[in-house]
């Protein structure tokens, strides 16, 4: 009797640590329904858009932001987003929480596959500085990627109408994975 308790102690972890290592986004793996995110999300739902997304409201490390669920043409989850909602008057501002999420990523995911920072060919070198007014300015992108077993992540500050945007993306790495396999024999036929 301990020995099948035990058994199914171990086979229970097992599954558990299995679950756990297939949350891609959030809190869900890719190939999940619409519906099974719909049920499954705690967060304020503020619009679905056709069969294909899904916004919500939330906060993560505090700040104010949109969690985007992006579903192929066969109803899967491939992609997700976080954009960040809070506005600065002080762009520097947006500088600090690209830095406190790009360290707290390269906390889970480790270190970064690469960084990029990339300056309108019109700034001298001298000008180099201040770089949240640079980003508003439109004269910098910064963005860092990292990629998992099936994941790639990707932080960005950007420009957006004149004002810093900070966002951050995953996406499976795997998108064939999710296609309708009856539909891609189709499309070679038409090829």
């Amino acid at each position: 009797m301990k020995t099948a308790f035990f058994s199914l102690l171990i086979l229970g972890a097992f599954c558990q640590c299995s679950f756990a290592q297939n949350k891609d986004f959030r809190n869900f793996a890719w190939g999940t329904s619409l519906s099974d995110v719909q049920n499954g999300e705690k967060s304020k739902l503020v619009y679905k858009v056709k069969d294909d997304e899904l916004l919500y409201e939330d906060q993560l490390a505090g700040t104010d932001c949109n969690v985007i669920f992006i579903f192929n043409d066969n109803d899967k989850l491939v992609s997700g987003n976080y954009f960040f909602t809070k506005k600065f008057s002080n762009p520097e501002l947006y500088m600090q929480d690209y830095n406190k999420f790009k360290t707290l990523l390269t906390q889970k995911y480790g270190s970064p596959f690469s960084e990029k920072e990339m300056w309108n060919n019109r700034v001298p070198i001298s000008e180099k500085t201040n770089y949240g007014q640079a980003v508003a300015d439109g004269n910098l992108t910064l963005s860092t990627v990292w990629i998992s077993n099936s994941t790639q992540i990707k932080i960005s500050l950007i420009d957006k109408d004149k004002s810093p945007s900070l966002q951050i993306h995953y996406t499976t790495i795997h998108l064939d994975e999710f296609e309708s396999k009856d539909d891609l024999k189709k499309a070679l036929i038409k090829l």
